[in-house]
């Protein structure tokens, strides 16, 4: 019980005479003043508040924090706070690591072992002066927390102004490379570089798009490391629909990398900007709590970033594409699937299987367009082993015969037999061509970094050596090719490239400052990182990346420029087919390979194909069957469609009883759509996530589950095992079922759950729409679109105005760049227009490509009065296009 004073003046009084008494009294009423502090209650309720408040937390900070109690730099500037939430604070160094280890300047959480920057972070540069192109920043720490390496002492950055919607950001280190950027009168943005403390802060007119906050600025040798916010709100990218704190993504190509390229979209106030990381070395890109985005580069030369202003995604999109380019060498037959599958066992083996596989598809009417032939290319040192070569003509008359493409799969490396070696004196000249080349290559091969002798990789049971495609002649990279024969589109695979040898990564922990788990994945199927170029090129680390687009080009030497090319890795090159590889057969693959697909149409690769099914070892056909028949349905809509298999093949004909039925349904739904897609590629991506398709609908921002196939359909798959139902997340606008009619009736936003089976995969089109299809399938999808007719699918959206239904619905087939068929609907009538003049392509028998007659039209949305089937009414007709030479519209009534 606390203590307290009472008053006793009576009692003395009754028991004293009043001099004892006035004397006694007076005592009492003289209490010290430190015990009324002791005695009043209030007043010790109000000190124990302030202890808890104030001294407590001042003993957390000195003893709990140990590193932050060090006295701050001398230098003027801000001292920083170590007292941040958890979730937010941003790892100094490596991060987790004893407390001997943590760096002076930064926080310490004893408990958990983790050492962090304050904020401010005093690991950042100061200027001297206001900013410009030519100012040069001083680091404020001279050390930075990685091993304790000396900071670069000056660094520069350059603020280019590209477009009114695009601007640049260069941090860079002076002493290596010098950039001065443009500037623009008329712009979208506004930007500050802060001084003397640095800080970066870029604002658009939907506002504030890019901000350093203070954090970090690190450059040291082999380590930039900068942290930034670009939105409060949602983020979208590098693989991810939302992108959510956790994330840990590598930018460094590999076979489980993004193949896209790492651009991030941000909505903020109703609109959408875009970052893109412009960094061709490995580069590990953390998001954290309240959208912390943390960048750390291997690199000595510095870091680069792309902003887009938006405010749409698609206008993000259309930036991007002017900057990495556009591939524009697409060709109609490319809708078409392409099945490849690699054979075990000897190449004669090989060629059996391929024998049996294209006789069976022939029988089976196996809608398909082209293969690779029996064996994947690759380059040789021994020129005078001609088995191979053998095997592919064989299986080139083969796919000749049966009226099929060649499209090989070509690898970049050179196989060659460690333990062969010639001399070139000893190639005279009759024996030239064969014989082993690899000395003629010698000088353009990557190096071993221990004795400079060719660095020699595994793939397989193989050794391989690699070119250095960006340094090899003309005439070096013609000889590499020495088939007779000709291929209608190539692929390029393994190109990143693949290198299956061991890694030594205990080592690369002791010569990178920093490194880790992501790395070593990211790194662990690619060359030796301190493998050299050739000719003193340097480290091949820091121009892997581009090691990619190296191939490509150099197979313009080989092949002619307009050559279809698929590439399994690219460095901001739009002007190439995305070619996915390493895919698992599993569900949570088939759903992240939707997601990326979506996300690489919008980031400007619209042409992009992934393996239906999967294209790893790991497949069983008795477990993956319903998989696989999802994967086919939901390959449909793929902008282009290939069948990979390695060692176990997945082709259609591999399936029995009703998968196999479903499988080619799926293929013949392709076919039906192809005039669709071919027409919506020319105009936009065709696979869309729905923040792209609807910025404006924040119920459908973050929604990974559904995606637009251009404007007028959506499709939903199913993304799990055994699933029954799928959940529609209703967009604007009407939407029916696309093959019955049935109209969907729900508000935006609202979740639609839709019964699905086996042979079921949900598509809706919109309403306000016409979608040309071509029911009568044939072999290939050049033939389909010359020899089938239309069959029109009009589903009108319809609105009540001043008492009257008012229903309209328009679309339009592009066919070549002068002639585009126009149409548009009401309740009773269609209409037809033509835009060009070249009516020869579908109405000249002798060059024609396209088909023109619509025989078939289906009318969603009408009065049920007027329907003939349940939901919808359906018509034949027979309208001939060719009646557009003639006449301005054709003009048909269906009611």
């Amino acid at each position: 019980m606390i203590p307290r004073a009472e008053d006793i003046s009576q009692d003395i009084k009754d028991k004293k005479d009043e001099n004892d008494l006035i004397y006694e009294y007076e005592n009492i009423k003289q209490i010290t003043w430190y015990d009324q502090l002791l005695l009043n209650r209030p007043l010790k309720v109000v000190l124990i508040v302030l202890l808890v408040t104030i001294a407590a937390p001042l003993l957390i900070y000195q003893f709990w924090f140990f590193p932050s109690v060090d006295a701050p730099p001398a230098d003027g500037y801000s001292t920083g706070s170590c007292l941040l939430q958890r979730e937010i604070r941003l790892a100094c160094g490596i991060g987790t690591m004893n407390e001997q280890n943590c760096h002076p300047q930064c926080c310490y959480d004893v408990r958990n072992r983790f050492c962090f920057h304050r904020l401010p972070s005093r690991f950042s540069y100061i200027l001297d002066r206001e900013w410009s192109e030519k100012v040069t920043l001083q680091p404020r720490i001279s050390t930075t927390p990685y091993s304790l390496q000396n900071s670069i002492p000056n660094l520069r950055i350059s603020v280019d102004e590209i477009t009114p919607t695009h601007l640049t950001l260069n941090l860079y280190n002076p002493q290596l490379t010098i950039y001065s950027g443009s500037r623009i009168e008329n712009k979208d943005y506004n930007y500050s570089i802060s001084s003397p403390e640095l800080n970066i802060v870029v604002n658009s007119l939907q506002g504030n798009i890019f901000n350093t906050l203070r954090g970090p600025m690190i450059a040291s040798r082999n380590i930039w490391e900068i942290a930034f916010k670009i939105t409060n709100e949602s983020m979208y990218g590098l693989g991810e629909i939302p992108l959510k704190a956790g994330t840990v993504k590598v930018i460094y190509n590999h076979d489980q990398g993004i193949s896209s390229i790492p651009l991030i979209f941000a909505k903020i106030n109703e609109s959408y900007h875009g970052l893109l990381l412009d960094s061709s070395t490995p580069t590990e890109v953390s998001i954290l709590a309240e959208n912390q985005i943390v960048v750390r580069g291997i690199t000595s030369f510095g870091l680069r970033f792309h902003l887009f202003t938006g405010p749409k995604p698609e206008h993000v999109m259309r930036d991007v594409m002017n900057y990495i380019g556009t591939f524009n060498n697409f060709d109609y037959w490319m809708f078409g699937p392409h099945i490849c599958s690699v054979y075990p066992g000897p190449i004669d083996n090989a060629f059996t299987q391929f024998n049996t596989f294209m006789n069976s598809a022939s029988r089976q009417r196996l809608p398909f367009e082209s293969t690779c032939g029996p064996i994947p290319i690759v380059f040789k040192s021994d020129h005078c082993d001609n088995s191979e070569n053998d095997i592919i003509n064989r299986g080139l008359r083969l796919i000749r015969r049966f009226n099929k493409r060649f499209v090989p799969h070509l690898s970049p490396y050179i196989r060659h037999e460690v333990n062969t070696t010639m001399d070139e004196e000893e190639i005279d000249n009759s024996t030239r061509s064969c014989g082993p080349t690899i000395s003629r290559y010698e000088r353009y091969l990557l190096r071993d970094s221990n004795n400079l002798d060719p660095y020699i990789g595994t793939i397989g049971n193989d050794t391989v050596v690699y070119p250095d495609y960006g340094t090899i002649t003309e005439e070096l990279i013609k000889d590499l090719w020495i088939y007779n024969t000709d291929v209608d589109g190539i692929i390029l695979e393994n190109n990143w490239p693949l290198d299956e040898s061991k890694k030594l990564h205990n080592e690369t922990y002791l010569y990178l400052p920093y490194y880790n788990k992501n790395f070593e994945n990211a790194l662990n199927r690619t060359p030796q990182w301190n493998t050299s170029l050739p000719n003193d090129g340097g480290i091949y680390l820091f121009k892997h990346n581009i090691y990619g687009n190296n191939f490509i080009n150099a197979t313009h030497s080989i092949f002619d420029k307009t050559l279809p090319k698929w590439s399994s890795s690219q460095w901001m090159n739009g002007e190439t087919v995305i070619n996915r590889q390493n895919v698992d057969t599993s569900w949570t693959s088939l759903h992240r390979e939707l997601i990326s697909m979506a996300l690489g149409g919008i980031s400007g690769h619209w042409y992009w194909s992934s393996p239906v099914c999967g294209d790893s070892e790991d497949f069983d056909i008795e477990n993956h069957s319903l998989l696989c028949v999802k994967w086919y349905m939901a390959g449909t809509f793929f902008p282009i469609l290939t069948i990979h298999s390695k060692s176990t093949p997945r082709d259609p004909i591999q399936f029995v009883g009703t998968y196999r039925t479903y499988i080619n349904n799926a293929l013949n739904h392709r076919l039906n759509l192809l005039s669709y897609f071919y027409t919506t590629l020319q105009e936009g991506p065709l696979l869309r996530p729905m923040f792209y398709q609807y910025p404006e609908v924040s119920e459908l921002k973050d929604v990974n589950s559904q995606f637009n196939v251009g404007e007028n359909l959506l499709i939903i798959p199913n993304l799990q095992p055994s699933q029954t139902h799928v959940h529609v997340w209703m967009p604007p606008g009407t939407w029916y079922e696309m093959y019955s009619g049935l109209r969907l009736n729900a508000t935006i936003g609202d979740a639609v759950t839709m019964t699905t089976t086996d042979s079921d995969f949900l598509t809706l089109i919109r309403g306000g729409s016409i979608v040309p299809l071509q029911k009568d399938v044939k072999a290939t999808a050049e033939l389909t679109r010359l020899e089938s007719s239309y069959a029109f699918t009009i589903a009108l959206e319809c609105t009540i105005e001043s008492e009257n239904t008012n229903c309209k619905a328009s679309g339009h087939l592009f066919m070549a760049q002068n002639m585009t068929i126009e149409f548009k609907a009401d309740a009773e009538n269609l209409y037809i227009t033509a835009i060009g003049d070249d009516y020869d392509i579908f109405c000249n028998t002798t060059v024609a490509i396209w088909a023109n007659r619509i025989q078939e039209i289906n009318i969603y949305g009408l009065d049920d009065e007027f329907n003939n089937y349940d939901n919808h009414r359906r018509i034949l007709s027979s309208i001939n296009l060719c009646e557009l030479k003639d006449v301005h519209e054709i003009y048909y009534k269906y009611i």
